[in-house]
């Protein structure tokens, strides 16, 4: 028996059925996990801070001396 069947089972005592709105709860679950996905990383993105203003990024190519 591996855990798909274990966890079907379970839901299916707790809750009496394996679909909501439908849609099987796997789909459910999925959408749940992307959602905290997106949620964690504009947490994280949002919070840092920009750089300083007038930091130059350009690259000054290198002088080859023969």
């Amino acid at each position: 028996m591996n855990f798909t069947n274990i966890f079907k089972n379970m839901w299916l005592q707790l809750f009496g059925s394996t679909e909501f709105m439908g849609l099987n709860v796997g789909f459910w679950v999925g959408m749940i996990v992307v959602a905290l996905i997106v949620v964690i990383e504009n947490i994280v993105f949002w919070n840092v801070k920009p750089k300083k203003k007038g930091f130059k990024t350009e690259l000054k190519p290198k002088r080859i001396s023969n």
